[in-house]
């Protein structure tokens, strides 16, 4: 019996962390390579930049879909099983998709990468919520969200060098085998059973689910202002970044230390209310798109407000999965996989906020503002959450 909030489980912590977080980097990160490729993309499928980024919002879509549908098979079937097999699956979707010839057929593959790719997340996190105990949650959850968050900017420099080296198929054709020895990887590392089934279903799970209706609106500010400011870089950034790839490769780039900050921090954050950190990273979030607002015009004033913004950003959606996976009680999996769901309905969103607004500072102030009101639904929450008292644990059983 492994209890969710107890101090037994039978999962190493550092090989079961590192897998789900470098596996799930090649798997997530496919979501992003087409916003650098927009260019390329639009030549062979003969359609505008503009339009290009169908190929991630399709991915983004399909992975909404089948963050959806994994939360329910979670709960009944053999996680390790099901999630290696979607990865071997998108492997083979992953090396199809350089073949498309237009916008009908790559938008039907890129799709089905992201159904394939939807799955890995929800699963992830309810293996870590069944098998890590409460003190290390904190850690477990905010390493691969971050590493799960970087590939916002890791996949498009993987593309980015890629598509120099070796051409921009290569970022499929070469992703795919990596893909499969990656499933490999998990299938050794990751334990069999479920991710954890409740022994005994608390009573009110429809009424918790509707409670955190908020932060699944949340969900839609994290993801969107992620996709939207980084699609706008790329439309609208400054001409001496547009047109140098390296410059453009060094601001993707500038981000990375931002993610690796709030993972050294997670220990010491993990101390605060996961509601509070949600709140206070949505704040220096918003400070970053302000501050990018402001140095549009200048490639290193850019890539300082990108890096604020990401450090802030990656701060959030750990602690809203912490508070979504201790408050559904007995629907875990399926309140999981309904945040992810509202994640990638927000990615797919966020790619044509450009479209709306094609001017930089504009764009990056209406996601500030888009980022305020966030903040304010997790504040409201707080609120909301001390009048009802703390969440109880759940015990789960992993037979």
């Amino acid at each position: 019996m492994i209890t969710n909030g107890g101090d037994t489980t039978g999962a190493p912590f550092g090989r079961t962390v590192a897998t789900l977080a470098l596996v799930g980097m090649v798997v997530v990160g496919q979501m992003y390579v087409t916003i650098p490729l927009m260019p390329q993309i639009g030549v062979v499928w003969h359609i505008s930049q503009e339009a290009a980024t169908w190929a991630t919002s399709a991915f983004a879509l399909g992975y909404a879909v089948g963050s959806l549908t994994s939360g329910y098979l979670s709960k009944r079937h053999d996680i390790r099983v099901l999630m290696t097999g979607s990865i071997v699956l998108m492997a083979f979707v992953t090396a199809l998709v350089p073949i498309a010839t237009g916008l009908g057929g790559g938008s039907a593959l890129r799709a089905a990468q992201g159904f394939l790719a939807g799955t890995f997340l929800p699963m992830a996190y309810s293996y870590l919520n069944a098998r890590i105990p409460s003190r290390r949650i904190p850690l477990a959850l905010t390493t691969v969200s971050c590493a799960l968050g970087g590939t916002v900017v890791a996949g498009q420099a993987q593309a980015q060098l890629l598509t120099a080296g070796f051409g921009w198929r290569s970022v499929f054709w070469l992703t795919a085998p990596v893909l499969v020895i990656g499933a490999v990887i998990a299938w050794k590392v990751l334990l069999p059973g479920p991710g954890g089934r409740p022994a005994a279903a608390p009573p009110r799970g429809t009424s918790r689910l509707r409670r955190l209706i908020p932060l699944y609106l949340v969900a839609l500010v994290v993801a969107g202002s992620l996709t939207g400011i980084y699609t706008g870089v790329q439309l609208y950034g400054p001409g001496q970044l547009v047109t140098d790839h390296g410059a453009m490769l060094a601001l993707r780039a500038s981000a990375l230390p931002g993610l690796l900050v709030t993972v050294l921090l997670a220990p010491v954050l993990g101390a605060v209310a996961a509601l509070l950190r949600a709140a206070g990273g949505f704040v220096v979030a918003g400070v970053g798109m302000l501050a990018a607002a402001l140095f549009v015009d200048s490639a290193v004033g850019l890539g300082a407000a990108l890096l604020v913004f990401v450090m802030g950003i990656s701060v959030v959606s750990p602690a809203i999965v912490q508070t979504v996976g201790a408050a559904a009680g007995a629907r875990q999996s399926v309140a999981i996989a309904l945040y992810d769901l509202m994640l990638n309905l927000g990615s797919a969103a966020g790619v044509h906020l450009p479209s709306l607004l094609p001017d930089l500072a504009d764009l990056a102030a209406l996601i500030a503002g888009i980022i305020g009101v966030g903040a304010v639904i997790v504040l409201l929450s707080v609120g909301l959450s001390r009048r009802r008292g703390p969440a109880r644990p759940v015990r789960y059983s992993t037979s």
